[in-house]
């Protein structure tokens, strides 16, 4: 990550140092400061003396690694004889830039200093003894430290001359990311056109210069590796052919896809980690893995036995190192950038310009401001419910949120962090007052969205509502908030995982009283809980079986440890399996129970379902086969949901309308969670005995299709069904109430009597079937938090299934059966949202005793 200017770490972009705000000049004037303007005959204008310009210059300067760089008044000093003294257009700021400014840089400066390496401007001044550019050049430099600035004066031989056809946005972006990407795949693993490439954190700046170097100018088949599905597109449009979201995707899998299991001839790899192992993995045979930007990191290890399975070679580049070592390649990487952009070969990504006098940057926000084209945006968007109402909550969040809310209330100054106060909201073009409104401030991380976040709390009217959206959409850098997009990025800083996103939504969405509970349980982290338990219990499996493949053959690792693995997967797959075995009870909480009314023709069914929903949902006439079609009605039974459908009676008929009717009602009786059979109580014989043997041919012929159906035993598939005998208003059966436990006993479904007409046993059957729901949705409080999702039961199947393969493996190929486990964590990962992170040779060297 890198290039967004004054540093702000995102993709290509630059540093203006400019005075003033000169965005009425013309765009060739911005490339050009006050003192090239006077050197060239041109018009100051608006612009400070020459004297001053003389005397000092500005310069961004960290005085504290915990705050925002401060922009300060620097003294000039003298240009030494081999010394070029240059006035700075734009400044580059990469990563290494900005794990200087947090102090985690293998180089650590004495505070205060000025940041920055690459950089691009006009000669103003040359020392005795240079000869290689002249008072007025366009150059670009590399220089350790010093560039975000107005000036800076730096050796002759870090400077390049440039000419008017590449522009200094483009220019400044140049050096690093591609110097290094030309350096490692050209110079080391010496990429040949055909090869197919991978690079990983293929959304930075080095991995977009590398997408760009192997697709277009080496002529290579990318397959490009990102975090996100926005990022992944971005590499794809510099010329991949295929992306790898390894946020949800294995590399090593879909890399087998992509190539007919042949693996990659090169990876180019900036993120270490398990996507190193994964991208390390992917190689084919004799490949080549280059590994950089690793200064401020972690530098990833490799067994040696890995590199003689496959024949691999892997190296690594550390760009800035040739500057001292091997100057001649170092200086060549960058000339072979300029000659492709002149050729037209590469296209250079260049982001955000910020002036350097806009100070809203800071080092430990700045991934998170300029990563990515949704992060660096600043969104806006009404949180509250549509409509008229008494408040409306209009929600800002990003790097802008500071500058928006300083607008809107007339440059005032922000209220305390989480405080609420009461601020006139004013139109920035206009002035004009929108409304009188309560304003808080959440400066980033403690917010929702984990970046600088504000509030305003504004009357209802759709008016005002409008009025103050206008106004945020009239600022520079702020754009409507997409669908979801504050909790999109919740969870990517790291506020929500996936469960609780889940958990939100639903929440949201909850129109019952259990749905709410269970829903809020989730959104606490409950379930993400669970499966991060069950991940860290499954790393130390996998690092303890790695380890034994590493180091057994050296005699230096515990006994027993395989049996140990054994047991702790055993116990793992016993939880998960019985975490899956719960009925579906939390999906169909989620859900609704899916309630389906079945049976004959003119028996009640419609009748049924408005009694019901306490209202007339469907059409009810005495002609038989009037509902033709399934009538849903979704409702609230004691606290739970249930989607109530009624259904066509189901009867043979020649009638084509009819016929689909009857078709969908078997449809929908076959996904139903419960199962209401209606029957005419008229048609009832006079005594049980008989009932009895009328309701089971009933059955067996109207409803399950099954003449011959065993009623000895009682059937599992009857346990969720309800049979309700309508009309009891115009018969008289004698010992009727002993009608259900007789049915009970052989083997029938239990058994309500009721008068949709005069309402007599309707209670007793809302009793029955509230039961019913109640007992297949639980209690959202008890026990382990309930499966909500089918794609957590998808992902947990798929883990319990590499589970019982790495047991099936055990003997036969320790590898093999380690990968499993690796690919069960993943399984496990893609839950939560958390892949890629778990750091195997930390729980090793941590948490198991390696050479006793």
């Amino acid at each position: 990550m890198r290039r967004a200017a004054a540093a702000a770490g995102g993709l290509g972009a630059a540093l203006h140092a400019a005075r003033r705000d000169v965005s009425r000049l013309a765009p060739a004037t911005l490339r050009r400061n006050n003192l090239l303007r006077k050197i060239n005959g041109l018009a100051g204008i608006g612009t400070s003396s020459a004297t001053n310009l003389r005397d000092s210059y500005q310069a961004a300067l960290c005085t504290d690694l915990t705050k925002p760089l401060e922009i300060q008044q620097l003294p000039t000093v003298a240009v030494k004889s081999t010394e070029v003294r240059v006035d700075l257009h734009c400044c580059g700021v990469n990563f290494a830039d900005i794990l200087i400014c947090r102090g985690l840089y293998h180089q650590r400066p004495r505070l205060p200093f000025t940041p920055g390496m690459e950089f691009t401007g006009s000669v103003t001044e040359v020392g005795t003894n240079v000869t290689n550019v002249c008072k007025g050049d366009r150059v670009i430099g590399v220089c350790p430290m010093g560039a975000m600035a107005e000036q800076c004066i730096i050796d002759h031989t870090m400077l390049w001359p440039i000419d008017e056809t590449i522009p200094y946005e483009v220019a400044t972006v140049l050096p690093v990311s591609y110097g290094t990407s030309i350096l490692a795949l050209q110079h080391r693993a010496k990429t040949q056109p055909g090869e197919t490439v991978l690079v990983t954190a293929a959304a930075g700046a080095a991995g977009l210069a590398a997408v760009d170097v192997a697709s277009h100018v080496l002529n290579a088949k990318v397959i490009a590796a990102a975090g996100t599905d926005e990022k992944c597109e971005l590499a794809v449009q510099k010329g991949a052919v295929a992306a790898i979201n390894y946020t949800t995707q294995s590399v090593k899998e879909e890399v087998k896809k992509f190539t007919g299991n042949k693996g990659v001839d090169v990876v180019f790899d900036a993120v270490g980690g398990d996507i190193f192992k994964e991208a390390f993995n992917s190689l084919a045979w004799e490949g080549r893995i280059v590994v950089v930007g690793f200064a401020g990191g972690n530098i990833p290890s490799i067994p040696a036995n890995q590199l003689l399975i496959k024949n691999v070679t892997a190296m690594g580049v550390y760009w800035g190192r040739y500057q001292d070592l091997n100057y001649p390649i170092f200086s060549k990487s960058i000339m072979s950038a300029f000659q492709y952009y002149k050729e037209g070969r590469i296209r250079p990504h260049v982001g955000t310009v910020f002036k350097l006098q806009q100070r809203t940057f800071h080092a430990s926000s700045v991934r998170t401001q300029c990563s990515d084209y949704c992060e660096r945006r600043t969104i806006f968007a009404l949180s509250s419910g549509h409509g008229r109402c008494g408040v409306a909550v209009i929600r800002v969040s990003g790097p802008a949120s500071r500058d928006a809310l300083s607008s809107l209330t007339g440059l005032r100054p922000l209220p305390s962090a989480r405080v609420a106060v009461i601020r006139p909201l004013l139109d920035p073009r206009s002035g004009e007052r929108l409304d009188m409104a309560l304003v808080l401030w959440f400066p980033g991380p403690r917010s929702f969205t984990g970046e600088d976040c504000c509030e305003l709390h504004v009357h209802g009217g759709s008016a005002v509502v409008s009025g103050v959206l206008q106004a945020l959409g009239g600022l520079p850098g702020l754009h409507p908030a997409e669908a979801g997009e504050f909790t999109k990025r919740a969870f990517q800083n790291g506020k929500l995982d996936l469960t609780e996103v889940e958990g939100l939504g639903d929440l949201i969405q909850a129109e019952t009283e259990a749905q709410r509970r269970q829903a809020l349980r989730q959104m606490s982290g409950d379930l993400g809980e669970l499966y991060r338990g069950w991940s860290e219990r499954l790393t130390r499996c996998l690092a303890h079986a790695e380890a034994y493949i590493d180091f057994s053959e050296d005699d230096n690792i515990e006994e027993g440890v395989l049996n140990t693995v054994d047991s702790d997967v055993h116990v793992l797959q016993r939880e998960i399996d019985s975490h899956l075995c719960d009925s579906r009870r939390g999906e169909r909480l989620r859900e609704g129970v899916h309630v389906t009314i079945v049976g004959m023709t003119n028996v009640g069914k419609s009748s049924l379902l408005n009694a019901i929903c306490q209202k007339p949902t469907a059409i009810v006439s005495p002609i038989a086969g009037t509902t033709r079609d399934v009538v849903e009605a979704a409702l609230n039974i004691g606290g739970y949901p249930i989607l109530l459908s009624d259904t066509a009676g189901l009867r043979e008929t020649s009638d084509i309308v009819e016929q689909e009717g009857v078709r969908r009602a078997r449809q929908r009786f076959n996904q139903a969670d419960v199962v209401v059979v209606v029957v005419d109580a008229t048609e009832l014989p006079t005594h049980l005995t008989d009932v009895v043997h009328f309701l089971q041919d009933y059955l067996s012929k109207v409803i399950l299709h099954k003449p011959n159906k065993d009623w000895d035993k009682f059937s599992p598939e009857l346990a969720d069904w309800i049979v309700v005998c309508n009309k009891m208003d115009l018969v008289q059966m004698e010992d009727f109430n002993k009608l259900p436990v007789i049915l009970k006993e052989h083997g029938l479904p239990q058994v309500c009597m009721l008068s949709c007409k005069t309402g007599n046993g309707f209670d007793d059957f809302l009793h029955v079937l509230g039961e019913k729901v109640e007992k297949m949705c639980g209690n959202p409080l008890s026990g382990n938090p309930s499966l909500t999702q089918a794609r957590h039961r998808l992902h947990l199947q798929n883990c319990a299934h590499y589970l019982l393969q790495y047991h099936q493996h055990r003997e036969l190929d320790i590898v093999l059966a380690a990968e499993y486990l690796r690919m069960a964590l993943r399984e496990l990962g893609k839950i939560t949202g958390k892949i890629g992170i778990e750091d195997i040779l930390e729980v090793i060297f941590m948490n198991f005793c390696i050479g006793k």
